[in-house]
């Protein structure tokens, strides 16, 4: 069993996600929060992903899987470049 001190661990960038949504992409707006990382859960409507990242650089990913996960903090899911279906971690 988990101790009390691992289950109230703060949010912090260097912790696990304790929550998720459903990302709606857009071109214009942040996520708010920012999220950790996204995850991608269907790629029924197509596999390609485009992020910008926390510090502002726009990152394609082209051909993704179900469960992949980009190694940075995102601030936006573009909706240009993006086809599949991402929740992000916070």
């Amino acid at each position: 069993m988990a101790s009390t001190e691992w289950n109230n661990t703060a949010n912090g960038a260097d912790s696990f996600g304790q929550d998720g949504r459903l990302v709606t992409p857009s071109d214009d707006t942040d996520l708010d929060p920012i999220a950790k990382t996204v995850c991608v859960s269907s790629t029924a409507g197509g596999s390609d992903l485009s992020i910008l990242t926390l510090k502002g650089t726009t990152i394609p990913f082209v051909g993704v899987s179900v469960g992949f996960v980009p190694p940075y903090r995102v601030a936006r899911v573009n909706d240009t470049g993006t086809s599949c279906t991402v929740y992000t971690i916070d």
